[in-house]
């Protein structure tokens, strides 16, 4: 049997049928897009809580007496902080970090140390309009301790950190390093592969300003803020924040540790 009368769809029912389909596939693309930026900033938060843990582990090594407060410094110079009144015995050579506060992130080689009034002199000089003051908080260590060291050498693209980093091949890969003092100050680069045999950094791409011997570096996988928001007479806290990604804006996740003083 012939039908006669057979027609095909119109141009209209064909873009009514494109829109009714488009109206049930997009939830499903947001629904995808949510699922993706979900996961993303669940991974950030796994890894951000295993980084502030790492941290809380280093510092339970740290003697009280190396991390505090910084107290107003009436000598002049733009090369001093006054620690906290319970620093102790500082030694010469050892770094200290600015960790929060005004000065944040900046690291120097104290080169001289007042144990009547707890001023340590620094060098280089701190960084214009960043020298510390009552509001920084600061932490002081060996060199390669605590994420943070003298740069040994550098080239186009590769930085030698300090002998006593970790000596696991690729541990520092997909870390962050800042050159915070000396030359070559204030650059970041994501470091893309690191020998633990040799101790040297590859960043992805070259600096623009190599650093060198009179460097000195911060690494980090997240930036975070290491704080003394409390002390009691034999107790000192320290509180330990990271900040990682999600979507747009950045969330904080915080730890902290306490510490008996000695």
């Amino acid at each position: 049997m012939v039908w006669k009368n057979q027609e095909g769809m119109s141009l209209i029912e064909v873009i009514v049928a494109i829109l009714l389909v488009a109206i049930a596939i997009i939830p499903l693309l947001q629904f995808f897009v949510t699922g993706s930026a979900f996961t993303a900033t669940a991974r950030h938060e796994v890894t951000a809580l295993n980084f502030a843990q790492e941290l809380i582990e280093e510092l339970k090594s740290v003697n009280s007496r190396q991390i505090g407060v910084a107290r107003e410094c009436t000598e002049t110079g733009n090369n001093k902080i006054r620690l906290a009144n319970d620093a102790g015995n500082i030694s010469i050579n050892h770094l200290i970090t600015i960790t929060a506060g005004k000065g944040e992130g900046q690291v120097r080689r104290i080169t001289a140390y007042n144990a009547s009034n707890q001023v340590v002199t620094v060098s280089p000089v701190w960084d214009t309009g960043k020298a510390p003051d009552d509001t920084s908080h600061y932490l002081v260590c060996g060199n390669g301790s605590i994420l943070t060291g003298a740069v040994q050498s550098g080239t186009a693209n590769t930085v030698r950190l300090a002998g006593n980093e970790n000596s696991k091949n690729d541990f520092f890969k997909d870390y962050f390093i800042m050159i915070a003092g000396g030359k070559g100050a204030g650059q970041v680069q994501k470091i893309k592969a690191y020998n633990g045999t040799t101790k040297i950094a590859a960043v992805e791409s070259n600096w623009h300003t190599q650093p060198d011997a009179t460097s000195f570096y911060r690494l980090y996988r997240y930036e975070y803020r290491i704080e003394v928001p409390a002390a009691a007479e034999n107790l000192k806290t320290i509180k330990v924040t990271v900040f990682y990604p999600s979507g747009d804006s950045l969330k904080e996740l915080s730890l902290t540790t306490e510490k008996h003083r000695r």
